[in-house]
């Protein structure tokens, strides 16, 4: 999950990037200097200015690591990690390292040696990394069949798998695309289908322009700018497709019913990709959520605003988090904050002082007085999870499924000098009820993993409409409620599954349908004070 200032995810400050701009020239004569490098020229040749680039996103990275991951690490031993990658690309290399020197090897010749700065000396550590990137890629033939972005993709790998799993760099191309995701991009609004390198439509967002230009489902688009689309990868379709907001683009699309090519002029938009569905079937409000990007508290409150919840039509809600791989922490923190009224919904603790933070709810909720359901299963994560533990915890919501994912901890993105993203790990969660999701998840009241007997049993009382008087999931909350103190053995006993079951789904149902049930759920369900 990425959290920050305003649209949910970490931006540059003004005074960041000024003293970044400011310092480029003192960055690269602090290189010079430090490696005893001379040059005759202060117009840097093309190589030089990669150099320098190279040298401020390593630079960028271990600051932040510094100054802001959630939990103390070491710089030397990220970049020394960093640097043994090399050798599996190309096994002549190698790095070495004595008390006081990093030596760099190329079949048994000596031809980098480096003082090794203090372990967190993250600018010396960068000027020694990135020195000794270069030498490597100078020397290797193996090295230099990939460009420089792809060196760095691989240092960072594994001095970063030092940290976190969820810590992570991307290139500009790959940050490019999941900014898109997180934030949406100039486009037309298709969902293509790549076929035989050929380009049709698979979908049309309601609202967007091709929406409102009569775009269909099934058209062929052979041209974009009058270029044929024929041979080109689907990746570079999407490039076609995307471009600034406002600018023009003109379509040729070939479709069933016209005699003759069709031509649609478009003015890309900024698209964001939708991550709600919802349907109204016999009372129950069905809520699908498979993502958290800008655009999702947005799309929940325009759901609930046209439902007649009020009208006596709608007797239950069903929010339905299963495969949702989480997202942005303030999407998470809006959509909590439409069912509850007032009181926690989540904190986060971490290193940093700016990281130690609480969210609450404001006064007045958006469905007051009508049941909730949430499901969850093992691919449930990270937002996805904040707002489960946080409607359960504060007796909002019955959890049915599987254990969810477990990913407590709350990530910043730092643009980096060259276009790319540093994902960084910067707090921990805190649910309402005082213990951290990390490891744990949210377990459900109502459990659909383990026994497939037990599963049966519970379909069977369903099917069978035994109302309150059924004593199968009695005993299931009765076994949630024995257990709730030890959330490492409630884990246990109902394990994370990737599955979707429908009988998810008839549970949440019957749930809503018998008020005993569910009540009794909400308090047999909810975390013990013996989990904090």
């Amino acid at each position: 999950m990425t959290k920050g200032r305003n649209n949910g995810f970490f931006v540059m400050s003004n005074r960041i990037r000024r003293r970044l701009m400011h310092s480029l020239m003192a960055i690269s004569l602090a290189v010079l200097l430090f490696f005893g490098i001379t040059a005759c020229t202060t117009i840097p040749s093309p190589d030089q200015a990669e150099q320098v680039t190279q040298h401020q996103v390593i630079e960028t990275v271990f600051k932040n690591i510094e100054k802001r991951y959630a939990a103390a690490a070491t710089i030397g031993n990220i970049s020394i990690a960093g640097l043994k990658s090399l050798s599996k690309t190309d096994a002549l290399l190698s790095i070495g390292e004595s008390r006081e020197l990093i030596k760099l090897h190329y079949d048994n010749h000596l031809i980098g040696s480096w003082r090794k700065p203090q372990p967190n000396d993250y600018d010396l550590w960068a000027a020694l990394t990135s020195s000794a990137l270069t030498a490597g890629w100078a020397q290797s033939g193996k090295l230099r069949t990939e460009d420089r972005g792809g060196l760095l993709d691989r240092f960072f790998k594994a001095g970063l798998a030092k940290l976190d799993h969820y810590t992570r760099y991307e290139g500009p191309d790959k940050a490019r695309n999941t900014r898109a995701r997180r934030e949406g991009f100039g486009g037309l609004g298709v969902t293509i289908r790549h076929d035989e390198d050929k380009t049709f439509v698979r979908r049309v967002h309601e609202g967007t322009p091709a929406f409102n230009a009569g775009v269909l489902v099934g058209d062929q688009i052979t041209h974009i700018d009058g270029k044929s689309l024929t041979a080109l990868s689907q990746r570079s379709v999407i490039g076609k497709l995307r471009g600034p907001i406002h600018s023009r683009a003109d379509l040729t699309i070939i479709r069933n019913s016209s005699p003759s090519p069709l031509t649609v002029t478009l003015i890309r938009a900024h698209i964001i990709l939708p991550t709600v569905t919802s349907t109204l079937e016999d009372g129950v409000l069905n809520i699908i959520i498979s993502g958290f990007n800008q655009g999702t508290s947005r799309s929940i409150g325009k759901i609930l605003s046209e439902t007649e919840l009020s009208s006596g039509n709608v007797k239950g809600i069903i929010l339905d988090l299963r495969g949702n791989p989480g997202g942005l922490l303030d999407q998470a923190v809006a959509i909590a904050d439409y069912f509850l009224n007032n009181g926690r919904i989540i904190s986060t603790r971490g290193r940093h002082r700016r990281a130690n933070q609480t969210f609450d709810a404001s006064w007045g909720e958006r469905a007051p007085k009508l049941p909730i359901v949430i499901l969850v299963n093992g691919l449930s994560a990270s937002a996805a999870e904040i707002v489960a533990v946080a409607m359960r915890d504060r007796s909002r919501a019955v959890i049915v499924g599987t254990s969810s994912y477990g990913k407590g901890s709350v990530q910043t993105i730092v643009r980096l000098p060259n276009g790319g993203e540093l994902t960084l790990t910067w707090a921990y969660m805190i649910a309402p009820s005082g213990f951290n999701l990390q490891n744990h998840g949210v377990i459900p009241a109502i459990c659909t993993s383990g026994s497939e007997d037990r599963l049966r049993a519970m379909m069977s009382s369903v099917k069978r409409d035994m109302g309150s008087g059924d004593p199968t999931l009695a005993a299931m909350l009765a076994s949630r409620y024995a257990v709730r103190s030890d959330p490492t053995e409630a884990r246990k006993m109902c394990p994370p599954s990737k599955r979707e079951r429908p009988e998810d789904t008839e549970i949440a149902r019957y749930i809503l349908k018998h008020g005993e049930i569910y009540h009794k759920a909400l308090h047999d369900g909810a975390p013990a004070i013996a989990e904090r």
